[in-house]
C-alpha cells in the first residue's frame, strides 16, 4: 500500500464513522473515566490506534521529532447528552452495499448517530433501571445526589444496542455514601436475544471481559472478586435476560486527587446479599 492508498482508506474510515452529537463537558469526562473499567472494547480501539499510528507515520510531514504529531488530541472523548457510557459502531450495521457504494451507518430512530438511545422507550427503560437501581441501596448507606466537585454527575444511566443489533442493553449507576466515604452500586441488564453464556460461572466472567475466579451462589448465580474493592454477581432469568449486579468501594469514574473522594471501607454486601440482588425481578 502507498501513501495515496492510505490517505484514502483514512478518508474512507473517517467518513464512515460520523461524528457523535455534543454533549456537556461533565457527561463526556464522566464517559472517559468509566470506559477506562471496560477492558472488553481496548481490542477495537487498539486497531484503530494502529491503522492510525501506521498512517501517520507514513504521511509525509505528519511525524515529528521525539514520536510526536502534529495532531491536536481532544481532552475527553464526546458521546450521546446525559449517558456516561460508552459506545461503538455494531458489526450490524452495513457500511458496504454489494454495489461498492460507502453509507453511514443505519441507525434506529431512538438514536442521535450511534449506538445509544437518547429518546424514545429504550432510553426509558435506562431511566426506570436507576430509579430500580437507587432504591435498591443496602440500608445504612444513602443514594448521592448532585455532582462531584468537578462536575460528574453521581447518578447516570444508558441504553445501548449491541453488537448484531438483536438486543439492548441497559445501565446504571449510583454512588452510595456512608459518613464520609463514598462506593458505588452498578447495574447491567442485557435484554432477552442476547448470546451470552448460560452458566453462571461463564456469565460472571463475561462481565465487560474482566474474567476473575467464580464461586457459584445456590447454583444460579457466579460472583466474582476483583481485589477487595469490586464484586459483582451474574444472573439469567428464564426468559433469557441477564442481569449483572457490580459493587465498589470507590466510584468507577471517580478520580479521588481531583475529587477528594474517600472509598468505603468494605463493600456494603455479602456474597450471598449480592446474588440475592442480581435475581430481583426489579430489574428486568
Amino acid at each position: 500500500m502507498d501513501e495515496n492508498e492510505l490517505r484514502a482508506a483514512l478518508r474512507d474510515t473517517i467518513t464512515l464513522h460520523p461524528e457523535p452529537p455534543p454533549m456537556e463537558s461533565k457527561t463526556a469526562i464522566a464517559a472517559a473515566r468509566r470506559a477506562a473499567t471496560r477492558r472488553n472494547l481496548l481490542a477495537g480501539i487498539g486497531s484503530a490506534a494502529a491503522i492510525l499510528g501506521i498512517t501517520l507515520a507514513v504521511i509525509p510531514g505528519q511525524a515529528q521529532p521525539g514520536g510526536g504529531t502534529n495532531m491536536q488530541v481532544a481532552g475527553e472523548p464526546s458521546a450521546a447528552a446525559g449517558v456516561p457510557f460508552p459506545t461503538e459502531t455494531p458489526s450490524w450495521a452495513d457500511t458496504t452495499p454489494s454495489g461498492g457504494e460507502k453509507t453511514e451507518p443505519s441507525w434506529p430512530p431512538e438514536n442521535s448517530g450511534d449506538a445509544t438511545a437518547d429518546t424514545g422507550p429504550h432510553y426509558q427503560n435506562g431511566k426506570k433501571l436507576l430509579t430500580a437501581v437507587v432504591a435498591a441501596v443496602p440500608d445504612g448507606y444513602t443514594a448521592k445526589t448532585g455532582n462531584t466537585t468537578d462536575g460528574i454527575p453521581f447518578r447516570s444511566h444508558q441504553s445501548t444496542i449491541e453488537n448484531d443489533g438483536s438486543y439492548w442493553r441497559n445501565m446504571a449507576a449510583v454512588a452510595i455514601g456512608r459518613d464520609d466515604r463514598v462506593g458505588e452500586l452498578l447495574v447491567e441488564v442485557a435484554e432477552p436475544g442476547n448470546n451470552l453464556p448460560k452458566d453462571p460461572c461463564a456469565l460472571a466472567e463475561e462481565f465487560w471481559g474482566r474474567g476473575g475466579n467464580c464461586t457459584p451462589v445456590n447454583s444460579k448465580v457466579g460472583v466474582i472478586h476483583e481485589g477487595s474493592g469490586t464484586a459483582w454477581a451474574a444472573y439469567r432469568h428464564s426468559d433469557g435476560t441477564v442481569v449483572y449486579v457490580m459493587q465498589s468501594t470507590s466510584p468507577t469514574y471517580a478520580d479521588p486527587a481531583s475529587n477528594g473522594l474517600k472509598p468505603l471501607p468494605a463493600l456494603p454486601l455479602s456474597d450471598t446479599e449480592l446474588a440475592a440482588l442480581a435475581t430481583d425481578a426489579s430489574f428486568r
